[in-house]
């Protein structure tokens, strides 16, 4: 599993991050809750973009028979998910927390921390993603703590973690955010056509 993890495409990027070390316990609870299809105010907006992507098929349909009705189902899927995207930003209080440099896969995430965390630990790993504000819920596991060489008093550690439990569909939307933001970055990096 953790050779087949290191095989996903890395990025660095920006996101909002919440985590807590856990205890075996919490790990049953929280697994249960992982892989329930019961929707929370986290994860309605990762719910509801996987769903937008089986609607797209069929709204695509539609719009040959009935233009009208497909624009009103495709707002009405905005609408939603911008519902959605509310509940996560009050869930995380994204306007109290600031967002955090990672480098992301669809296998694990690594991120500075203010203390040093044992390899092994388990943690609840939230995470929002940019632009899109979908919130994802893990359990993680350190595979690498470390010490930064950079003084940086704040975030003196490197952690390094493994997705434990994961929706498959979230880790579906974590491979569709890094394909974008890698296309973005490949799109700003190349010289413009006169």
């Amino acid at each position: 599993m953790s050779d087949e993890r290191r095989e996903y495409f890395r990025i660095d990027d920006e996101i909002a991050l919440d985590y807590r070390v856990i205890d075996q316990t919490e790990v049953e609870q929280l697994v249960d809750k992982i892989k329930s299809r019961l929707v929370d105010r986290f994860t309605a907006a990762s719910s509801f973009a996987a769903t937008s992507r089986q609607m797209a098929h069929a709204i695509h349909k539609v719009q040959n028979q009935s233009p009208e009705l497909a624009r009103c189902l495709q707002a009405l899927d905005q609408k939603l998910n911008l519902i959605a995207q509310m509940f996560v930003s009050e869930e995380i209080h994204l306007e109290e927390q600031a967002t955090r440099e990672v480098n992301i896969s669809a296998g694990g995430v690594a991120f500075r921390a203010q203390h040093e965390m044992a390899p092994g630990s388990l943690l609840e790993l939230r995470m929002v993603l940019f632009p899109s504000l979908v919130g994802i819920l893990t359990v993680s596991r350190v595979v690498q703590c470390e010490p930064a060489d950079d003084g940086n008093r704040q975030f003196p550690w490197q952690i390094a973690v493994e997705y434990e439990h994961l929706r498959e569909s979230d880790r579906e939307l974590l491979v569709r955010h890094i394909m974008s933001k890698e296309t973005q970055r490949l799109r700003a990096g190349r010289p413009q056509d006169n």
